[in-house]
């Protein structure tokens, strides 16, 4: 079918889906932070929800129901022939609405389907790309039927059609029961147009004046007329040219109304929605704006806590009971100091006192990292809360206020524990890579060889003393690096706290372009109005 879409700006249905978007997004915004303006919000979402749902939804809706043009006419005029024409496609067979037929042929476009009127349901019904929005074809069972039933129909589908398009032929333009329609018709004020349809080039002139000086007796001279020569090979297919006209007259009544709809239903009630989705959307705005300075707060305590010690912070890690297990392990007469001699080291009760010893040291490595991690996290934790809650009321005492201590407690072990297991976990790699590591690790085997190397990271030098004896070269770069991984985990567990702390300002509502959607929905209900 030729036809250009109708506009969408002219065609209610556009409006209707603009309305129900913007209810949509209107319903499904959320504020959550206290920035001053809630009873404003509260009053405008229910304002804006209030005009949408009882008021501007309902109208729109009624009016958007795609306007219904009925073909009708009398018995063999080309009704079918006419709609096949315009749909392009034989969907309407020859044959089909025969004086038996009871339900005629409704075609639309498939974006319509959920806005049809009642007509659907006396009507076979097509959805098809063909038609454009805002118009449903209908193919009307005859209106001389010799069924009453049919005749009945066919009425009844003049009664509630937006547009009528009558098709007669050069046969059958005078007969009394089409121009009896098209009075009640124009006294109705539909919008008619009529097809003389199949009408032979010697007779054209010679009707088409008849026709319309019939028109101007009966007070309808301003009906548009379309004139559709007889197909010469007997096809009875309509010309392009013809269909073309006709559908752009379509297109025009249907867009002209559309316009007259929108004018009428709207009023001031738009005008005061748009207001109230830009200063909805400038609330949105200070929400992420607060949002984005609270969250800058916390980013800030917690590159203080990181930045907290200096580089010697390891030293705050309590090692005196480590340091004192060392001197005693490894000094003169200690369980590995006799591992340096080769015959008693491969004695099996050597290597007994030997895991005696490391086993408890690994064990108090573990505990006082994990124990400062925490100490560190909450102590970054503390800080923000002071920072957040500085002021008396807002978007700070607020976030402060939504993690529960005892879930905070909690989650803050849990990322201590993690964060020393994954420390561990990268010296025992370092200590592989330690010169002569692989003689040092048959002495006190390979987590003895970590748990040295830790212990050095620490800064007990006890266990740096022993093992670089003990590997018979420099440790400095691995214990270098140790510690710098021991910092990354405490930089880890602050970090942890401080998107914990963030987390509920991680909501869609609170980004900066979260006001955005209010806007899209203002400029499209301003260039649809």
């Amino acid at each position: 079918m030729s036809i250009r879409p109708i506009k969408t700006w002219s065609y209610p249905g556009a409006l209707l889906d603009a309305l129900v978007d913007t209810r949509r997004v209107v319903a499904a915004t959320e504020l959550p932070l206290p920035t001053g303006h809630e009873g404003e919000s509260d009053q405008l979402m229910e304002q804006m929800l209030d005009q949408l749902d009882h008021h501007l939804i309902p109208r729109v809706r009624e009016e958007a129901s795609p306007a219904i043009v009925v073909v009708a006419g009398s018995t063999g005029a080309g009704k079918s022939t006419v709609v096949n024409a315009l749909m392009g496609e034989e969907l309407t067979p020859s044959g089909v609405l025969r004086p038996t037929t009871k339900r005629p042929y409704l075609f639309h476009h498939p974006l319509d389907t959920q806005l049809l009127s009642e007509v659907e349901q006396r009507a076979n019904v097509y959805a098809t790309e063909e038609m454009p929005r805002g118009l449903a074809l209908v193919d009307s069972p005859d209106l001389d039927s010799v069924s009453g039933e049919n005749r009945e129909v066919a009425h009844e589908l003049l009664e509630t059609a937006d547009l009528w398009l009558f098709v007669t032929t050069a046969a059958r333009y005078g007969d009394a029961v089409p121009w009896e329609a098209l009075r009640t018709g124009a006294e109705r004020g539909a919008s008619i147009a009529i097809v003389l349809n199949r009408v032979t080039v010697d007779v054209a002139a010679q009707v088409r004046r008849d026709l319309v000086e019939r028109l101007q007796q009966e007070g309808l001279e301003g009906l548009p007329l379309f004139v559709i020569p007889e197909d010469p090979e007997g096809r009875g297919k309509v010309p392009r040219d013809v269909v073309g006209s006709l559908a752009r007259w379509l297109e025009s009544v249907a867009a002209a109304s559309a316009e007259a709809i929108v004018e009428r239903t709207l009023h001031g009630a738009a005008e005061s929605l748009k207001e109230w989705l830009e200063r909805l959307a400038e609330i949105m705005d200070d929400q992420a704006a607060a949002a984005k300075e609270v969250r800058s707060e916390v980013r800030r305590c917690a590159a203080q806590a990181d930045a907290k010690g200096g580089d010697t912070w390891y030293l705050g890690i309590p090692t005196s009971s480590l340091s004192s297990r060392w001197e005693q392990a490894a000094s003169e007469g200690g369980d590995l100091f006799r591992l340096r001699r080769s015959a008693w080291s491969k004695r099996r009760v050597a290597r007994e006192r030997r895991d005696a010893v490391l086993t408890p040291m690994r064990r108090e490595i573990t505990e006082a990292v994990e124990a400062f991690l925490v100490l560190a996290a909450s102590d970054a934790s503390d800080a923000m809360v002071a920072a957040l809650t500085d002021v008396g009321e807002g978007p700070g005492p607020w976030l402060a206020a939504q993690r529960d201590p005892r879930d905070a407690r909690a989650t803050r072990e849990r990322h201590a524990a993690d964060a020393t297991r994954a420390w561990l976990d990268r010296v025992d790699e370092l200590a592989s890579s330690l010169p002569g590591a692989q003689r040092a690790g048959d002495l006190i085997g390979t987590q003895g060889l970590s748990t040295a190397l830790a212990s050095a990271a620490l800064g007990v030098e006890g266990a740096r003393t022993f093992l670089t004896v003990a590997c018979s070269g420099s440790i400095n770069e691995q214990s270098e690096e140790a510690r710098a991984e021991l910092t990354a985990a405490r930089k880890f567990v602050i970090n942890k706290e401080a998107l914990d702390m963030m987390k509920p300002t991680d909501v869609t509502a609170l980004l900066p372009e979260a006001s955005s959607k209010v806007r899209l929905r203002r400029a499209e209900l301003r260039g649809l109005l």
